[in-house]
């Protein structure tokens, strides 16, 4: 279970939560875990331990329950209330994997890429540069609007979107060439996410 685990999404009992959930990095070293919730990883969130199929406080208080379910799929289960009601949250984390690419990062930045998500709406993965119109921002009063920026944690890249020049989210690269970009772990969304090279 060593590793850097990434949270993709969160379940309270049999509904899922339709929201992005935050970045949350749990980095478990044999029985110790902490969580981070800020990408520069400067400062733990919580130190947890690991015994038996527990997770425990700092505190020795119980924190949640754990289920492996494959190499690469780490489920919590943490009580607690939701609308008033006692419930069981469920949290989704994934390993994060290095990001297969021969690419440097300032490689990556100069290249396109395309997700068409259906016959009207593509979403381009566009790096360093204003995504929003002048006139919009003009309208909006606002000297940044949105950039998609490629950042790093180890080996894996991310492409992070930001508004108004903070970092709101953060999706892992499984895979980049020249011809493709392919995401994974999309919260409320899927396991991979493949965006193709502008021509």
């Amino acid at each position: 279970m060593s590793g850097k685990w990434l949270l993709k999404d969160i379940n309270i009992g049999t509904e899922s939560v339709e929201a992005y959930p935050g970045f949350q990095l749990l980095i478990i070293d044999n029985i110790k875990a902490d969580l981070y919730t800020d990408f520069s990883l400067s400062e733990k969130t919580l130190g947890l331990k690991i015994v038996d199929s527990q997770i425990i406080t700092e505190l020795n208080k119980k924190y949640g329950d754990y289920k492996l379910i494959d190499n690469n799929h780490l489920k919590l289960f943490i009580n607690g209330k939701s609308n008033g009601k006692d419930t069981v949250f469920e949290f989704d984390f994934y390993r994060l994997l290095p990001t297969k690419t021969e690419l440097k990062k300032k490689e990556i930045e100069k290249l396109t890429y395309i997700f068409k998500e259906d016959e009207k709406t593509n979403i381009e993965f566009k790096f360093n540069k204003e995504l929003m119109k002048v006139e919009t921002l003009k309208l909006l009063n606002k000297k940044e609007g949105h950039k998609m920026m490629i950042e790093q944690i180890d080996s894996t890249f991310f492409v992070s979107n930001y508004y108004s020049g903070k970092r709101e989210a953060s999706f892992p690269i499984k895979e980049v060439t020249a011809e493709f970009i392919k995401l994974y772990a999309i919260p409320t969304g899927p396991m991979e996410l493949i965006a193709y090279r502008k021509k």
